[in-house]
């Protein structure tokens, strides 16, 4: 199958790169706290390159990983959940698809972290932002469930993201396989179960876990209704209407909505979900017009190529970027050079590793596995 691209997703590629982005923008912080303690964030936060036009990713770009979680819920239940309740595709032919896309570039960037953390703290006698790099991280690192537990904030720590949605998996898998979220109704029942759990914080002790099953569904429901209007353009532009106005409205009268709201969701924050809905549903909405026809896919794919590989491989370029420049005053990263610096060396470092080793490991850990 090619991609997202048969199913008319390709404006997700786009929005994928873009939060991938933020990501890696909002961790330019990164590079102020060997200096400055946590606490202190106020201190420089303003004074970063670019700020006032990159002020949502330095401020809210940590809730980019949310969004992630709720397109991984459009895309799989786009492209899986047919294949899986039908019995085209079989449990361990799922997981070798996840394993082969997944797996060797974290091995490969954790043995990197470990390596450089290890010559940062010859120098500095500390770790660089992640401190619980103990034997036991380790192994949760080794096995992918190092955010199942407590140690998330260990080695590469960006990946904690990425091991939750794996988790996530496993119960999409089962209950595809269940055949009960292929109807409307079955789905929206998972759909409240889910939100009930991470409302009473029932089952999982992290929030995290709950939150990215929620909205994992919460991909699934949206693209089952873009689905059922997906000729009815009018329909389509009349929900992005009033999506938008959700979010709008949460942040104008947040007073008001917040009590109500998070006592029906659990989440503290209601622009979250509705946010989330928003640029999701606009991105499937608009480049699903026929004049996105005329762009050629590739440029879609280019950028969604680079997602995963720029997101787990841009902590360890940060440590490489400190031991280099060695700052003895944090005011150094105020510079647009270094910010600018930074940037391309992440995107490049992202689209070399994804060329030489992401595509090519993946493609014949795939051939291996099927010759089995």
């Amino acid at each position: 199958m090619k991609k997202s691209y048969l199913n008319n997703l390709k404006g997700l590629d786009l929005l994928r790169f873009f939060l991938s982005v933020s990501v890696i923008i909002w961790h330019y912080q990164h590079f102020f706290y060997p200096s400055i303690p946590y606490s202190s964030h106020d201190l420089f936060l303003t004074s970063q390159p670019f700020f006032s036009f990159f002020k949502f990713f330095y401020t809210d770009g940590y809730y980019a990983v949310q969004v992630f979680w709720l397109i991984s819920g459009v895309i799989f239940y786009k492209i899986y959940q047919d294949r899986i309740n039908d019995g085209k595709i079989t449990f361990s032919q799922f997981i070798t698809n996840r394993f082969s896309r997944l797996y060797p570039l974290h091995i490969l960037t954790l043995l990197l972290t470990i390596i450089l953390q290890h010559l940062y703290f010859q120098r500095h006698n500390s770790y660089f932002i992640y401190p619980h790099n103990s034997v036991q991280a380790f192994f949760q690192h080794l096995f992918f469930v190092q955010a199942w537990g407590d140690n998330k904030s260990s080695f590469n720590g960006p990946t904690w993201s990425v091991s939750i949605e794996i988790f996530v998996y496993f119960i999409f898998f089962c209950v595809c396989a269940s055949g009960f979220i292929r109807k409307a109704k079955g789905l929206l029942i998972t759909f409240l179960f889910f939100m009930m759990i991470k409302k009473w914080g029932l089952i999982f002790e992290s929030d995290d876990v709950s939150s990215s099953i929620y909205l994992f569904f919460a991909g699934c429901i949206l693209i089952k209704c873009f689905d059922t209007l997906k000729n009815n353009k009018p329909a389509q532009f009349l929900i992005l209407g009033i999506l938008f106005a959700s979010w709008f409205f949460t942040q104008h009268v947040y007073s008001l909505v917040e009590p109500i709201y998070s006592r029906a969701t659990g989440f503290l924050d209601p622009d979250l979900i509705s946010f989330s809905c928003f640029i999701v549903w606009g991105f499937i909405t608009i480049f699903n017009l026929s004049i996105f026809d005329k762009v050629p896919d590739k440029f879609f794919q280019f950028f969604g190529d680079m997602t995963y590989s720029t997101y787990l491989t841009h902590f360890p370029v940060q440590i490489i970027f400190y031991l280099i420049i060695a700052p003895t005053d944090y005011k150094v990263f105020y510079s647009p050079v270094i910010f600018i610096s930074y940037l391309i060396s992440v995107f490049v470092t992202g689209r070399l590793v994804f060329v030489y080793f992401e595509l090519p490991v993946q493609n014949r850990l795939r051939i291996l596995f099927t010759k089995k």
